[in-house]
């Protein structure tokens, strides 16, 4: 890249960090999550997959120019698919899980190209998971069952485009990739502990902010 453009690219994001906005904000969104699949290990051992299911987040932050801090939480409640296909051949699987995510993510926001801002970030957290009564079947016996909760590590990633509208209101459209870590629980069925883990979540964002 020759000397001219790199100067000029320098002048333009300058001017674009002197200009940005620097301020506490709120947001508010929907997220539609498909969820990775679920995985039991040790005894009675299967997989499962779970309904796709809309989400809540919110979240407050501060914008300092073209990078954010915020914190962030999450709320999801799905359902095991009805036509999941376990691993084990045989298995009926049944119940919920929920899921509530604490994150501290950070955000870099990049100049706007015909009113249109791309903005790119990552989270780090942790999500504390309920399964309701989740339970696999061989035929009429109960194989596991569960009705606990645990906490585990969690991150993500974050990208997608923002829109000004009515002053200080930001609109963002986007896409998230999230990853959580396993941790045991108690198979009721066999009174042993056993470990549960998750595929990545995939999900579509739409939010609304205020003060930036």
């Amino acid at each position: 890249m020759k000397m001219s453009r790199v100067i000029i690219l320098a002048f333009a994001l300058g001017a674009a960090a002197c200009s940005a906005r620097a301020d506490f904000y709120s947001k508010l969104g929907a997220l539609y999550n498909t969820p990775g699949d679920l995985k039991v290990d040790g005894a009675g051992a299967f997989k499962a997959s779970l309904n796709s299911s809309l989400g809540y987040t919110a979240a407050v932050g501060y914008k300092f120019s073209l990078l954010r801090a915020e914190a962030e939480v999450q709320y999801f409640k799905s359902s095991t698919d009805s036509a999941s296909n376990a691993s084990r051949t045989g298995v009926t699987v049944t119940g919920d899980e929920k899921q509530y995510n604490a994150f501290l993510n950070g955000y870099l926001d990049l100049p706007s190209f015909f009113g249109l801002a791309p903005y790119a970030g990552a989270g780090i957290g942790y999500s504390r998971v309920d399964l309701e009564q989740l339970s696999a079947l061989q035929g009429s016996t109960s194989v596991v069952q569960m009705g606990s909760r645990g906490r585990a590590n969690a991150y993500q990633f974050m990208g997608g485009l923002e829109f000004h509208v009515l002053g200080k209101a930001t609109l963002n459209v986007g896409y998230r990739f999230m990853h959580k870590g396993p941790f045991p629980t108690r198979n009721f069925a066999s009174n042993l502990r056993q470990n549960v883990s998750w595929g990545v979540d995939k999900m579509v964002e739409v939010g609304l902010a205020w003060g930036f």
